[in-house]
């Protein structure tokens, strides 16, 4: 072992001298400046008889080095791009120092010919109308049918950009689905702003190049100059401008930081042109698309084929099917036994009082998704939560100071008197929840009810959003008077070690065979409900205290070894005895293990904190035993 660390010493000895050497300056760059980043010196640009525009750096190959270019930014030592049309171009050249990235001038250069064989990718005609002519772009008004998209303006999520769940972040042409398309909304876009009246018009000639007009219809005001389609990736197609920007309503003004460079294209069809830009306000990075219909669309004068392959036949929106309602608004249970009554109360839900669900074409989907307190979803107050809706089979209501008749007609309630629930007022928008017809979403009995009103409707006339009351119902008899136990065989735990480091105590896994101590079905976890598992270790040896923790594939924290060692509902363990760990249900909704989807596990750390005399099979089993499984 001696000899084996001298040798490692002198090895970083003979590094760090042979990296001192004069000879070698590759660990201390000199720090540039920006008139030292001059064309000629540091860096060439060649152009090409077929417009091939190459940008080399004359630098040592130590730098790292970076471009802004007229098809957007580029890095490495040689960047090669092409230019269908003669003019005046700008780059500009930087590299990376000790102090930074420090840019030099732009430089100006030429392109003498025109070479159109560059513009063969579709994209330039279906933005432009092709050479020699102009086409212009409005904001959306309705749903045409392409674009996933009704509206001027909506929505993607940067960590599912194609709302499945997969979880893709690769945003693309072609390659994206919003995970809400708001309409017009008074706070966002109304239908009557002035935004509506905006434009821009791309044209493609051989002696102007590709230029732009651009009219900003809340400001009456025209802009002109140039724009540059980056297709030489495929999939990932991107526009930018020279005085010029992605139209977009003055109230996102601030909201995202460019509109200008290396602007994402999601969709661009002869019909439909969609842009995607980067929320960077304090609301948090988030796609904001923006919707486009070419005018002649609009108008008429052009009809979107059927048949042409970017066209969405998006499905009518289907109200969920909600069997025997009647009866379960009116079934709950006390102490675990289900019970039927006359008359059933339920309470405005604390933790989400409101939302949307939209029709993305296949399935209804909440808006909010929980994040409450920005501009556009705003907290509500204590007031919301003060009034309870009581309803009776007899077909009498009250809420607050009103009451009257309702009487249900398949999925819809029908209240004789508004139901005015409660109001929320933000920065930017006032929402009013309130209606006559309800629209039931889900009437989980005992736990949950979700209805709501219309609030948008897509170009055929039906709607597509919802506006959302959420419920909970109210506790019959003064609420449960202690634990519910659930039943378990100990005989059926699963003792064993996990990947070598780890104690585990299975109690349930729906893909591991038919041997549980319990059965899912007696687990059914009501929103903010506490699951208990009461149990006794016998027979470690800990070296030092461990971490134990009931683990499951539901909720906010999911996470199994290691990170589950660090949540809020860990343990510590320290000896043989009788512990308790417990998992609250924090997912919002009634987690119903029958559903098998999840497991239940307990977990401890063991190697390095605990051992066994005896890890036989045999020995792993009498480890841990079960003393009791509680929900309260």
């Amino acid at each position: 072992m001696k000899m084996k660390k001298l040798t490692y010493l002198s090895a970083a000895l003979a590094f760090l001298f042979s990296a001192c050497s004069p000879d070698e300056y590759s660990l201390s760059k000199p720090n540039l400046q920006p008139e030292d980043l001059v064309e000629g010196v540091a860096y060439s640009v060649t152009v090409a008889a077929d417009n091939t525009v190459t940008l080399t750096s004359l630098l040592d190959k130590s730098y790292s080095c970076y471009w802004n270019q007229p098809n957007g930014r580029s890095q490495g030592r040689e960047v090669k791009f092409q230019l269908p049309f003669a003019g005046t171009y700008e780059v500009t050249f930087g590299v990376d120092t000790r102090g930074g990235v420090v840019y030099g001038a732009p430089h100006k250069f030429n392109v003498t010919t025109n070479n159109m064989s560059l513009l063969a990718n579709p994209l330039y005609a279906y933005l432009s109308g092709g050479v020699g002519k102009s086409k212009k772009w409005v904001p959306c008004d309705k749903a045409y049918g392409v674009g996933q998209c009704s509206a001027p303006v909506m929505y993607c999520n940067p960590s599912d950009v194609l709302n499945d769940g997969s979880g893709d972040t690769n945003i693309g042409i072609n390659h994206m689905t919003p995970n809400w398309d708001p309409g017009f909304q008074s706070w966002l876009i109304p239908q009557d702003s002035p935004y509506m009246n905006s434009y821009m018009i791309f044209t493609l000639d051989d002696q102007n190049g590709c230029t732009i007009e651009e009219f900003q219809g809340e400001e009456g005001t025209t802009t002109r100059g140039k724009w540059n389609l980056n297709v030489s990736d495929k999939n990932h197609p991107t526009l930018s401008f020279t005085d010029g920007y992605v139209m977009h309503n003055t109230g996102f003004n601030t909201v995202c930081d460019n509109y200008t460079t290396d602007i994402v294209i999601t969709e661009l069809t002869p019909y439909m042109l969609q842009f995607a830009t980067m929320r960077t306000n304090s609301e948090g990075a988030w796609w904001i698309i923006w919707n486009f219909i070419a005018e002649d669309v609009k108008n008429g004068t052009v009809q979107i084929p059927s048949d042409d392959p970017s066209y969405i036949e998006a499905g009518a929106p289907v109200v969920p099917a909600i069997d025997n309602l009647e009866t379960k608004l009116f079934t709950t249970d006390i102490n675990g036994v289900e019970f039927t009554g006359a008359e059933m109360t339920f309470l405005v839900s604390e933790d989400a009082a409101y939302d949307w669900m939209w029709w993305n074409s296949s399935s209804w989907e909440s808006v909010v998704n929980g994040n409450y307190g920005s501009a556009w979803a705003p907290k509500w107050g204590d007031d919301a939560l003060e009034n309870e809706l009581t309803l009776n089979k007899k077909g009498d209501f009250t809420y607050g100071d009103i009451s009257g008749k309702y009487t249900i007609d398949g999925t819809v309630i029908k209240f004789d008197k508004e139901l005015n629930l409660f109001t929320v007022t933000g920065d930017n928008r006032t929402i009013e929840v309130k209606g006559t017809e309800w629209t039931v979403f889900k009437c989980d009995p005992g736990s949950e009810l979700v209805m709501g009103v219309p609030d948008q409707k897509d170009a055929n006339g039906n709607v597509n959003t919802y506006l959302i009351a959420n419920f909970t119902y109210k506790a019959v008899g003064g609420g449960q008077t202690g634990p519910v136990a659930v039943k378990f065989n100990n005989d059926n735990r699963i003792n064993y070690i996990e990947a070598e480091k780890y104690f585990r105590c299975q109690l349930y896994n729906p893909w591991g065979g038919d041997t549980n101590a319990i059965d899912p079905a007696d687990l059914k976890i009501k929103k903010n409900q506490k699951l208990n598992v009461t149990f006794r270790l016998s027979g470690f040896t800990f070296e030092q205290p461990a971490k134990m923790v009931l683990c499951c594939n539901r909720g906010e924290e999911q996470a199994w070894e290691t990170d589950c060692f660090g949540y809020s509902r860990a343990i510590t363990v320290n000896g043989d005895g009788t512990y308790t760990v417990s998992w609250t249900n924090d997912t919002g909704s009634t987690a119903n293990w029958a559903d098998g989807t999840s497991a239940l596990t307990m977990t401890m750390q063991y190697v390095g904190y605990a051992s066994l005399a005896d890890e036989s099979e045999d020995g792993l089993k009498a480890a841990c035993t079960i003393e009791s499984i509680t929900i309260e």
